[in-house]
């Protein structure tokens, strides 16, 4: 189902005395989740794998909304895959399937994560949003003027079976906050300006300002499950990553997208590295507004890096 949201911003003007009307909309995409589903069930009616494969592919994929379309078209989620996943997790699929499916009843909290960037972001851009169900690889991202939601992975709670999957995906599963944390964290992505290139500061920066700015903002951080650790480890942490700067200032992979590889501390500790460069820089800024716009010109990283004041082992 598509869901379109109008709003109606009073921009009071010195003339005319009477407000003006500017008129707003946005699309939520949900028909995908429902979908899978529907191709979910009718897996019962396959005889071999092929079937199965044949019934994916044409109830789900080749029904594709044009935001799903996108999330394929950067993700490569395959029908095979689909059937491969659905095998090897059925507890996970079970137990998650209720919580994907209220996903639609539950807009207006979407809407009021949008409500309050409207109010702290200068010129904010609304994106749309997709949510679908992703290969259990991707709990959110941006593309094509969409915000891109695996609803399998953002959705899930403590109630949900993990037991089948790896040890890294049992440690994000129902750890990122919910939808609207997602939907926070991904938001600010879509408002943030400029290429981030493949360096260590541009792409730490990039996902630290998403974690700081819709923490800031929303009270919501879809990272909080590596913090307590990282704040433990802060000096330790902070050393290896300048570390890596000096030795690969273009590397990034030790530090944020790992996965599965990385043991002895959580993955993607880059983002916490990101969000204490980007509070640092915002606490010692005297206008906060120009401060957000600072964080959200991803051209200035490398600056906002040199004048953060961030030093955690003095």
């Amino acid at each position: 189902m598509v869901f379109r949201f109008l709003f109606l911003l009073l921009i009071f003007a010195c003339t005319p005395k009477l407000p003006s009307l500017i008129q707003t909309s946005y699309v939520i995409e949900t028909s995908d989740i429902g979908r899978f589903w529907e191709a979910y069930d009718s897996l019962d009616q396959a005889t071999s794998r092929a079937d199965s494969i044949a019934i994916m592919q044409e109830v789900y994929i080749d029904q594709a909304s044009a935001g799903f379309r996108e999330f394929l078209n950067i993700r490569a989620f395959t029908a095979e895959e689909y059937i491969q996943k659905i095998a090897a997790y059925p507890g996970f699929w079970s137990s998650v399937r209720p919580l994907t499916e209220v996903v639609i009843s539950r807009m207006d909290e979407v809407e009021a994560v949008f409500a309050r960037y409207r109010t702290a972001l200068p010129n904010f851009k609304q994106p749309n949003i997709c949510f679908a169900i992703g290969g259990i690889r991707t709990g959110g991202t941006i593309s094509g003027g969409y915000i891109l939601i695996g609803t399998e992975i953002a959705a899930a709670d403590s109630s949900v079976q993990k037991g089948e999957l790896s040890e890294w995906m049992q440690s994000v599963v129902g750890q990122t906050g919910d939808i609207t944390a997602m939907i926070a964290h991904e938001s600010i992505h879509t408002q943030q300006r400029g290429s981030t290139g493949d360096g260590l500061i541009k792409k730490t920066i990039n996902e630290g300002v998403a974690d700081f700015l819709s923490e800031q903002i929303t009270g919501m951080n879809i990272n909080y499950r590596i913090y307590d650790y990282a704040y433990a480890h802060e000096c330790e942490i902070w050393q290896d990553w300048q570390g890596d700067l000096v030795k690969n200032p273009t590397g990034f992979r030790n530090w944020m997208y790992q996965g599965n590889n990385v043991e002895g501390r959580p993955a993607d500790l880059g983002y916490f590295i990101g969000y204490r460069i980007a509070q640092s820089y915002y606490d010692h800024q005297e206008n906060k507004r120009q401060a957000i716009r600072d964080l959200l010109n991803r051209r200035k990283y490398e600056q906002i890096y040199e004048e953060s004041g961030y030093a955690p082992c003095e």
